[in-house]
């Protein structure tokens, strides 16, 4: 049965170089992001029938809600067993073949539903989950990948960016950066071959840019209120760059959450390179000051203020215990406002003249993280358990070294 269906889908499908590449990859997690209109969902049935059904399994096509799935995808599943030897439930939104294994449509809107429920034989089983930029995370990470963990299952994610950085585009980036598990690809909708170029043209004239690049090239947008909105992966992330020698970190206490500190190499000409980064959850400054010695010892450190008066599970400061560490403690008697610690980034990332003095190594994935997805609200950084806390890292030293400050008559100096 699924060779034949193998057969029909190559015969009468567009299966391209585009899509055989992604279809026989090896990776057991795959994520496609693209333009509205490329064929996600065709791809996505594609995807869920390329390999034989194995008996008793079950394959699942997960959409945002169970109505959308029912209106996207099931009339396309039962098309493709019309006339054949299964049984087809409406009511279920299923296809069950004659060795009983099982394809359904489901709804990520009521998650409860999905869980305790096994996938079936190892190794066969397959999961789709479509437009997952609308899905809660909690969907992928506490239900679907458990349920695959344990049969070895294989998993394909596809969407198209939704307004800012979010689950969907964390899940890209790690595809990108050589993931054992994910393998992530990028289209736009006329890379799809359904939509002919005039069409797309018009829609270039009708939409806004920012619209445009989102919904037909697959593009993920800044967010209008990011804190980092002058950092641009594509110019600021950069592995090609010699690493000065004179070097110093900058530290986030995070207490309660992430204790983080970066590591930075500073050019004769004010540039600054991030080469490294430490992050350790639910941890003290013994710790974290431990590990810096381990990379990089006795060089000069710009922590958080605050931890000169603050202690960590000891009665010596944060402060102290880095001092005693053999670190150069250099930080300001007071906090500066966060207004003026993310002014002095945003100029290093961009100045006014376009000039980039801010680089970032690709192994510091969190603190490129920070800079692509904290974001303002009410004026305040929106702190979170796992973000914000390597921008703050960055930030302590960025504003010592390169402060903005208003001179005598008003104007700013840099």
């Amino acid at each position: 049965m699924t060779c034949l269906l193998k057969y029909l889908i190559l015969m009468q499908w567009k299966i391209d170089q585009l899509r055989r590449d992604i279809l026989d990859d090896p990776h057991r997690g795959k994520i496609l992001v693209s333009g509205r209109r490329f064929g996600k969902s065709y791809m996505a049935m594609m995807w869920i029938l390329y390999h034989d059904l194995q008996p008793n399994e079950k394959r699942w096509i997960v959409y945002p809600t169970y109505r959308q799935g029912k209106m996207v995808a099931w009339n396309l599943l039962k098309s493709i067993f019309r006339g054949k030897n299964v049984k087809i439930n409406e009511t279920e939104l299923s296809v069950t073949m004659p060795n009983n294994a099982e394809i359904s449509i489901k709804g990520s809107d009521k998650e409860d539903s999905l869980r305790g429920i096994s996938l079936g034989a190892k190794g066969t089983n397959a999961v789709v989950l479509d437009e997952y930029a609308f899905m809660k995370p909690n969907v992928l990470n506490e239900i679907i990948m458990p349920m695959i963990a344990e049969t070895q299952s294989n998993i394909f994610i596809c969407g198209t960016p939704q307004g800012v950085y979010n689950n969907l585009y964390e899940l890209y980036v790690k595809g990108q950066d050589n993931d054992p598990f994910w393998k992530s690809w990028q289209y736009t909708t006329i890379e799809g071959g359904f939509i002919p170029k005039e069409e797309i043209e018009n829609a270039r004239q009708t939409l806004d840019p920012r619209t445009f690049r989102q919904e037909l090239e697959g593009s993920f947008e800044v967010s209008s209120n990011r804190c980092a909105y002058n950092f641009d992966r594509n110019v600021h992330v950069r592995d090609d760059l010699d690493i000065s020698s004179r070097q110093y970190w900058g530290v986030d206490f995070g207490v309660a959450s992430y204790m983080t500190a970066v590591l930075c190499a500073e050019y004769t000409n004010g540039d600054v390179y991030v080469i490294d980064e430490i992050s350790l959850k639910n941890s003290n400054t013994f710790e974290l000051t431990k590990l810096m010695q381990q990379r990089k010892p006795n060089i000069p450190v710009y922590p958080d203020p605050a931890g000169k008066s603050r202690t960590s599970n000891s009665t010596k400061s944060d402060h102290m215990i880095l001092t005693e560490g053999g670190f150069v403690v250099i930080a300001k008697k007071a906090n500066p406002t966060q207004k003026d610690r993310l002014n002095a980034l945003n100029k290093k990332l961009k100045d006014a003249n376009g000039k980039h003095s801010l680089f970032i190594k690709s192994n510091c994935k969190n603190t490129i993280r920070d800079l692509e997805m904290t974001t303002m609200e009410n004026n305040r950084m929106v702190k979170t358990e796992t973000l914000s806390h390597h921008i703050d890292g960055l930030c302590y030293p960025i504003h010592f070294r390169f402060p903005l400050t208003m001179n005598s008559v008003g104007s700013i100096k840099w």
